[in-house]
């Protein structure tokens, strides 16, 4: 059959678009982690670097630069060796560990301010967990042997550390304790209640995780969160897909029974 000008003039067209959509795909594919100098940004102001000179933090991070990530991103791989360390500018991380057969759970979430499987960098050992990115994010990735340097020169650096890895330390016994001595709803209300943007009263937000996230980081299946979240509507709650409103968040944070404090007088008197 013979092609006139105009059906050649549009099959061109549809090549060109075809084209220049597929350079489109392969440019996002590829600017998945974008590296950008590290200019306007603070340093100072984020806990890693609490009372940190400024000229240690500048000889620390000379020539690194900042990852932007797209929702996604791996930024640290399982078992891999750690050549950096991560401090979280803005997003969300979350970091996963993997089984052979392509199974995963989320062992944690971490926001703007956090820094990411130091302990790996600092032992120079493997990662224990695969860090991905949860939300579009920035991520300064400083070089890990300068860091074990400057935790050798620098005090309050090492100090400023110190206190992140206890501050993980625990929130890991805390995780852990929660997932033997309560419920998986006793988890769930609690997790609500941290979740809220206000500590008592009415509470309507926006669930930042989807409800396997959620269900990983809480040790339950992603059914029992919905059943979960079922159980609690007798107690105020109502669930609209990721939206939570709560009628009062402190009948709420009552729900997960306390634990007895290890300096409480009752402890104290045992043997």
């Amino acid at each position: 059959m013979r092609q006139s000008k105009s059906d050649g003039l549009l099959c061109s067209g549809f090549r060109s678009i075809a084209v220049n959509l597929h350079m489109q795909i392969s440019g996002i594919i590829q600017a998945k982690v974008l590296r950008m100098p590290l200019t306007g940004i603070d340093l100072l102001e984020f806990p890693l670097f609490h009372g940190v000179d400024a000229e240690a933090v500048a000889r620390l991070t000379r020539d690194c630069v900042v990852r932007t990530c797209q929702k996604g991103a791996i930024l640290a791989q399982q078992d891999a060796d750690a050549e950096h360390v991560h401090l979280v500018l803005a997003g969300r991380v979350l970091l996963l560990a993997e089984c052979e057969d392509a199974d995963s759970t989320v062992i944690a979430a971490f926001e703007t301010g956090d820094v990411l499987v130091a302990a790996a960098a600092i032992l120079q050992m493997p990662y224990l967990v695969t860090a991905r990115a949860a939300a579009s994010s920035r991520i300064l990735a400083i070089p890990a042997e300068r860091f074990r340097q400057a935790l050798q020169t620098e005090h309050a650096l090492a100090l400023a550390v110190l206190a992140i890895q206890a501050e993980h330390w625990r929130l890991l016994v805390d995780h852990v304790r929660g997932l033997k001595l309560h419920s998986g709803v006793e988890r769930l209300a609690r997790f609500l209640v941290q979740s809220s943007p206000v500590e008592h009263g009415t509470a309507t937000f926006k669930l930042e995780h989807d409800r396997k996230t959620i269900a990983a980081l809480l040790g339950i299946s992603p059914e029992f969160v919905s059943r979960g979240l079922q159980q609690l509507r007798q107690h105020g709650v109502r669930a609209s897909g990721s939206v939570i409103h709560i009628d009062d968040v402190d009948r709420i944070s009552r729900l997960y029974r306390p634990i007895q404090r290890a300096d409480s007088p009752e402890r104290l008197d045992q043997p």
